[in-house]
C-alpha cells in the first residue's frame, strides 16, 4: 500500500506509460508496481517500511488497487505523499469502457430483501441440529451461486463510480468523523468492569467472589479490544504514531497481546479476505477448514509454511461443527502464542522493545493479581474463566467470514464486490451494539475500514442502497441464523472428510479381500 511517512523520490520513470501486461512482466522481474487512479507507482524502497506491513503490499503488486488504497488510507496519503512514487501513466485496456452498461443489477437485486431466519422445530437432537444447519447453509450457498452468475457481467468501473459516490455521501454526512464522546461513555464501562474485578479479587473471601471477579475481568478484556481495533485502524486520532501508542497501551500492557501482530495480520486480511492461501484469519488448521481446498496441503503465504491435512486435521475436521464453540473458547490463549511468535521471530516488528515491555508488564500485574487467590485450583479456574469469557469476540470475528465465499475471482473483481462476497453482517437491536462493539457490521467495515465503528449502523441503509444500485448482494443475518450458516459451512467440509474416510476404508477392505482371496487360491 502507499506510504505515509517517506518522501524520497523515485529516479525511474516510464515515458509513454505501461499496459497491464507490461506491468505484470515488470513485477515478475522484480519491480514493485501497482496502479492507483490510472497512474503507476513503484515502491521497492518503501515496502519494508510500510506501517501496514510489507506483505500487504506484495499482495497487490501488478494490480489496480485504487479502491483498496482510498478505503484504507487517509486522504493526505493518496493526495500528497503517494505522488513521490509515481513513475508514469497506466494505459487502460479499451475493453474496460466506463460507459458500458449491464443488466446484472436488475437480476441480482432480487435477493436483497430475502430474510432467512433460523427456526428450530421438534427435538433438539444432534440429528435435528445437523439437519437445520444443513438447510440454512444450503439456502445460503444457493444464494451465493446465483449471485456469482448474476454478477459476472458487472464492470469494475461502474461499481467504482457508485462506490465513490457512496464514499462522498459518507463524507457529506460526517460519518468519517470520530465522536470521541462515545469513547468517554465506553471508558465508563471499562472502568466499571475492571473496578468490580479488582475489588472482588482483592477484597473477596468466598469462592463466588473470585469467580465473579474472573467474569468481570473477561468482560473488561472483551470490551477493551474494540478500542484497540480502532487504534490499529488509526480511527481514534487519525495520527499513526498516537493511535499506535494507544494500541500498544491497550493490547500489550493491559491485554498481553501484540498490537503489531494484529495490525500485520489484519491488514493482510482486509486485502485478501477469505483467500485460503493468503488470509490468516481463515487459516486454522488442524482445527477448522472452511473449504475443501485445505485438503490439498496448501501453502500459507502469511505463515510461510504448508498447512498440512494430516491425521490430527482429519480427526478435528470431522467434528469441527460440533467443536466450533469449544475450540474458540481457547482463542485468547492462541493470541498469546501468535503475539510471541511475531515479536520474537518476525523481522518487521515496529517498536519491538516497547511491545515486549508491554506484554511483560501485563504478566507482572496479572500474576500479582492471581497471587491474592487462595489456592492453585482457584488460580487455574480464574485464568480459564476470564479467558473463556472473551470467546464471544472470536465467534463474532469468524461469524462474518467462515460461511462466506473463498473463491478467487481474479483481478477483474472490484474491491467492493469482493468484500461483500466474502463478508456478512450480523443484525441485532441497537441497544445491544455495545456487546458487539458496533463491529457486527463487518461488511460495512470492510468496505470502509477507516469508518469509526460507532457510525457503522448509520451506514447500513446507504450500503443497502449502494448494493441495489450496483447489483451486489449485501448479506445480513441475525445472530442465530448467522451461527447456523457458519456451522453449516463447517459441516459441509466435515461431511467431505467423513466421505474420504469411508472411501479409504472401503478401498482398504477391497484390497484386504483381494489379498485374502489370492492367498486362498495359492
Amino acid at each position: 500500500m502507499p506510504p505515509n511517512t517517506e518522501t524520497q523520490t523515485q529516479t525511474f520513470s516510464v515515458r509513454n506509460g505501461l499496459t497491464q501486461d507490461e506491468i505484470r512482466e515488470r513485477v515478475k522481474s522484480g519491480d514493485a508496481l501497482f496502479i492507483f487512479e490510472d497512474k503507476i507507482y513503484k515502491v521497492n524502497r518503501f515496502m519494508n517500511k510500510h506501517p501496514g506491513g510489507e506483505l500487504a503490499i506484495r499482495h497487490v503488486l501488478g494490480k489496480d488497487v485504487t479502491d483498496e488504497i482510498r478505503s484504507m488510507h487517509p486522504p493526505r496519503v493518496y493526495e500528497r505523499m503517494i505522488k513521490h512514487y509515481c513513475i508514469g501513466d497506466y494505459i487502460r485496456d479499451p475493453k474496460l469502457d466506463p460507459t458500458a452498461t449491464t443488466t446484472a443489477a436488475a437480476k441480482a437485486t432480487r435477493h436483497h430483501d430475502d430474510a432467512m431466519q433460523i427456526g428450530w422445530q421438534g427435538s433438539m437432537s444432534v440429528e435435528a441440529f445437523d439437519a437445520k444447519i444443513d438447510e440454512l447453509y444450503a439456502k445460503h450457498a444457493d444464494d451465493q451461486e446465483t449471485d456469482r452468475k448474476d454478477q459476472k457481467d458487472l464492470t469494475i468501473l461502474e461499481i467504482r463510480q457508485a462506490y465513490r459516490r457512496l464514499e462522498q455521501e459518507f463524507i457529506d454526512r460526517g460519518l468519517f468523523k470520530c465522536n470521541h464522546w462515545r469513547y468517554a461513555k465506553e471508558c465508563c464501562r471499562y472502568v466499571t468492569f475492571i473496578y468490580l474485578s479488582l475489588w472482588l479479587a482483592l477484597r473477596g473471601y468466598d469462592t463466588w467472589h473470585f469467580l465473579l471477579s474472573a467474569v468481570f475481568m473477561g468482560c473488561f478484556w472483551h470490551q477493551l479490544v474494540f478500542t484497540a481495533h480502532d487504534a490499529g485502524h488509526n480511527e481514534i486520532t487519525g495520527r499513526v504514531e498516537i493511535d499506535h501508542l494507544i494500541g500498544v497501551m491497550i493490547a500489550n500492557f493491559i491485554g498481553g497481546l501484540s498490537i503489531g501482530w494484529w495490525k500485520k495480520n489484519h491488514n493482510v486480511h482486509h486485502i485478501v479476505t477469505n483467500h485460503p492461501e493468503h488470509d490468516p484469519d481463515i487459516q486454522h488448521m488442524p482445527f477448522f477448514a472452511i473449504t475443501t481446498r485445505f485438503f490439498n496441503n496448501i501453502y500459507s503465504t502469511y505463515y510461510n509454511r504448508v498447512l498440512e491435512f494430516d491425521a490430527p486435521a482429519r480427526f478435528f475436521l470431522k467434528y469441527q461443527h460440533h467443536l466450533y464453540y469449544l475450540v474458540l473458547s481457547f482463542g485468547r490463549f492462541n493470541l498469546h502464542r501468535l503475539s510471541f511468535l511475531y515479536l520474537f521471530l518476525d523481522k518487521e516488528v515496529r517498536n519491538r522493545k516497547l511491545e515486549l515491555t508491554g506484554i511483560a508488564v501485563f504478566f507482572v500485574w496479572f500474576s500479582y493479581l492471581l497471587s491474592y487467590l487462595p489456592s492453585w485450583s482457584m488460580v487455574f479456574a480464574y485464568i480459564m474463566i476470564s479467558y473463556i469469557v472473551t470467546s464471544p469476540l472470536h465467534v463474532q470475528i469468524t461469524l462474518s467470514h467462515f460461511g462466506m465465499s473463498t473463491a478467487d475471482l481474479g483481478p477483474d473483481e472490484s474491491f467492493p464486490a469482493k468484500q461483500l462476497r466474502t463478508t456478512m453482517d450480523v443484525d441485532c437491536p441497537e441497544w445491544f451494539d455495545w456487546f458487539h462493539g458496533g463491529l457486527q457490521y463487518q461488511a460495512v467495515h470492510h468496505l470502509f475500514p477507516r469508518l469509526p465503528r460507532h457510525n457503522l449502523r448509520q451506514c447500513v441503509p446507504l450500503v443497502r442502497k449502494f448494493c441495489k444500485e450496483t447489483g451486489l448482494h449485501y448479506y445480513m443475518y441475525n445472530f442465530s441464523t448467522g451461527n447456523g450458516v457458519v456451522l453449516g459451512a463447517l459441516k459441509s467440509v466435515a461431511d467431505q472428510v467423513h466421505l474420504m474416510n469411508d472411501v479409504a476404508k472401503y478401498n482398504a477392505g477391497v484390497w484386504s479381500g483381494d489379498k485374502l482371496q489370492q492367498e486362498t487360491t495359492h
